[in-house]
């Protein structure tokens, strides 16, 4: 029986194990309502907001791109913020919006910024602001 019940216990353990990363890895790149909310930083700022639950979407990331020159290989990449839809400025900008006004904060790698926004070199953070008040 104990054999029985450690082979159950280990591979709930490994379900749980394998399952965490793609869960954290697919919410990773949004901000839901639910998570700002339980997040109660009241009075805090969308710059706050991801400082506090995703602070790799301000890291500067490395950009493989093809050498034209000796000197150039890997381009550090920067984050753009765009606000219902228009480009808004860099990341200092999120320090204007406060939380109580977003409703979801996506990030974009640098290719998916390009692919939604259009030609840039930036990674990107997309504010979608509740409608109304």
């Amino acid at each position: 029986m104990s054999i029985l019940r450690q082979g159950l216990l280990a591979l709930g353990f490994a379900t749980l194990v394998v399952g965490v990363p793609l869960y954290a890895q697919r919410k990773s790149n949004i901000l839901t309502t639910e998570e700002i909310e339980r997040a109660n930083l009241s009075g805090a700022t969308a710059y706050d907001l991801v400082h506090m639950l995703r602070p790799r979407w301000f890291s500067r990331h490395e950009l493989a791109r093809v050498p034209r020159s000796p000197s150039d290989g890997l381009q550090s990449v920067g984050v753009r913020v765009w606000l219902n839809g228009h480009n808004a400025g860099d990341a200092d900008f999120l320090k204007t919006i406060p939380t109580d006004r977003v409703l979801e904060m996506r990030w974009y790698s640098a290719n998916e910024a390009a692919s939604r926004f259009g030609p840039t070199d930036d990674a990107a953070i997309e504010v979608v602001l509740k409608r109304g008040g």
